[in-house]
């Protein structure tokens, strides 16, 4: 019997290697599952060009999955084989402080999958008794496709950032940056009742792709935003401001979008070391604007996002744009670097 399996490793900064790896081995308290998809992140491609000191190479990267459970140990209570599921990546302590305060994504003894424990990219996955006892792994409803099921980690960690900003009914809705995040943002504010919902981007094909979503006014970020927004606004600006694109630039223009008592919402994250950046406070103090951030998920919000996507609520169509065999992990990557998709799946065919 073939003990192998094809896998995407990570070793080093521009160093990521699709190879054989042994199979995962079942514990008394774990579960094997067989992946079906895994979707390419914005943090993969981060660790393929700077690397994160989080993640401990060797390591199977890849995080935004969805599988067929093929074997559980016999101490694994509440999941048996056959069932589909995905997971909240991030494995809490459930002991610390943060942790009993209920912020679990933020947990400072943390043990996400394809960081410290091996990820989805492969043909299969062992699933530690730490997402298991922590909540973490979420079963899929039978209704829902592989396809968008992938999507539950990325989907859920806009909700999170939504419910922190307070995006609620009749809110109009900027986001900055048009990636596959941004672009689910758009899906998730509609959901949660915005009446306008705008994004703005500035490169293609992204632009070309984000039209196709429905009900979203697609900015040129190469034009003034500032004006098109007071026009789309009746000139208050929108009350929800969501910082998706990964610069400084946008980050301290944002404040000037948002209406009075509005929210800005930072996204997306800056680099290590160069994440300092000027806002004026004046606007800030003045405006009563609120500034918050947005970090991970918890089991809860995955759950949120499967439920949505399962009683058809949360549209996402067009959201996946491209789909790769693992043996083409490389190519996926590309897509997403050269800013030519929203979102890859990686599907785990034997080569």
């Amino acid at each position: 019997m073939n003990r192998k399996m094809l896998s995407v490793v990570y070793y080093d900064i521009h160093d990521i290697r699709v190879q054989e790896s042994p199979l995962p081995v079942l514990t008394e308290d774990n579960l094997i599952v067989k992946v079906h998809a895994c979707a390419i992140c914005g943090t993969d491609l981060k660790i393929f060009n700077v690397g994160n000191p989080r993640c401990t190479p060797p390591r199977i990267i890849g995080h935004e999955l969805v599988g067929t459970i093929i074997q559980a140990g016999n101490k694994v209570k509440d999941f048996v084989a056959g069932e589909r599921i995905t997971l909240a990546t991030t494995i809490a302590c459930n002991n610390c402080e943060i942790c009993t305060l209920g912020l679990q994504n933020m947990c400072p003894n943390a043990k996400p999958i394809s960081y410290d424990f091996d990820g989805g990219f492969a043909e299969y996955i062992a699933i530690p008794k730490e997402a298991i006892i922590g909540g973490n792994v979420i079963k899929v409803p039978e209704i829902l496709s592989d396809d968008f099921a992938a999507l539950a980690e990325p989907v859920s960690c806009a909700i999170n950032a939504q419910e922190l900003a307070k995006v609620d009914k009749g809110n109009i809705v900027l986001i900055i940056g048009g990636g596959p995040l941004g672009a689910i943002h758009a899906k998730v504010a509609a959901v949660n009742g915005a009446s306008k919902v705008m994004i703005s981007q500035r490169s293609e094909p992204r632009l070309s792709l984000l039209k196709k979503l429905q009900d979203v006014i697609v900015i040129d970020g190469n034009q003034n935003i500032g004006e098109i927004v007071k026009k789309e606004t009746n000139g208050l600006g929108a009350e929800v401001v969501i910082v998706c694109a990964p610069g400084k630039k946008p980050q301290e223009e944002s404040i000037h979008y948002a209406r009075k008592g509005g929210t800005i919402s930072l996204f997306a994250s800056l680099p290590k070391g160069d994440s300092a950046i000027n806002f004026d406070s004046r606007v800030i103090h003045y405006n009563e604007l609120r500034i918050t951030g947005a970090s991970d998920s918890r089991p809860e919000h995955v759950q949120k996002a499967i439920n949505l996507m399962a009683e058809n609520k949360l549209d996402m169509r067009n959201i996946v744009t491209h789909k790769v065999k693992l043996i083409d992990f490389q190519m996926g990557l590309s897509l997403m670097q050269n800013k030519e998709s929203l979102k890859v799946l990686v599907i785990p065919d034997k080569y």
